[in-house]
């Protein structure tokens, strides 16, 4: 038989434990996602984060009072047409296209363990923890916060927050995203949580995960859903 066609098979149990728990999502760490949204997209997002309509199987209704709007957000068109001004005081030459983002949404997420202890704390801590991170975030893209909604109605405490989709400086933010930028609020997330909670962790780095032995389609975000 060709010697080419053998594959290297790592044996499951030569692998140390701090491979193993590198490979696995860690459930004490907190995260935070970000994502790009149009105007179209952007008001749907906003009825599902503040509860308007019909909601998703997975909401637990009689919980949504307990849920705690922190930042109220200003009118999308309102956003926009700021948008418009800080792209023609940067030279833009073409007008906005429709399906552009007006928004960056973004979710403060736990693991299964960090989420018991952070559930412990009290409201206010939360809150604050949430506030810190979320205008944290803003400040590193060169953005504004637009809206910040904690979340208990569904199976973990969680928090969406939004930002104007374009810097101060007329740049869309997910020009400003790196994959190095991204990493770093997943540092920051870790250190701002853990100062409310100590024992909050950063999650495990993706690439770390798949050369430890993950899947890759195992290190793919995952919604609250």
């Amino acid at each position: 038989m060709d010697s080419g066609t053998f594959k290297t098979i790592a044996d499951p149990h030569s692998m140390t434990n701090s491979q193993s728990e590198t490979a696995n999502s860690n459930t004490w760490a907190a995260s935070v996602r970000i994502k790009a949204k149009s105007l179209s997209r952007a008001y749907g997002q906003r009825r599902h984060d503040y509860r308007v309509g019909r909601q998703p199987n997975y909401v637990d209704g009689e919980r949504s009072v307990f849920n705690r709007a922190l930042v109220d957000p200003r009118p999308l068109p309102v956003i926009r047409n700021e948008i418009e001004r800080l792209r023609e005081k940067a030279g833009a030459k073409r007008a906005l296209k429709s399906n552009a983002a007006i928004v960056t949404t973004g979710i403060i997420t736990f693991g299964f363990e960090a989420a018991k202890v952070f559930d412990l704390l009290p409201a206010i801590d939360q809150d604050g923890a949430f506030h810190e991170l979320a205008d944290a975030i803003a400040r590193k893209l060169g953005t504004t916060l637009e809206g910040l909604v904690v979340h208990l109605d569904e199976t973990t405490i969680h928090a969406h927050f939004e930002m104007r989709a374009y810097t101060d400086d007329g740049v869309p933010v997910s020009k400003v995203a790196t994959s190095n930028l991204l990493s770093d609020l997943q540092d920051l997330t870790a250190e701002i949580m853990s100062a409310a909670c100590p024992e909050i962790e950063r999650g495990h780095r993706k690439w770390d995960r798949i050369a430890a032995g993950a899947d890759y389609a195992d290190t793919l975000n995952r919604s609250v859903k």
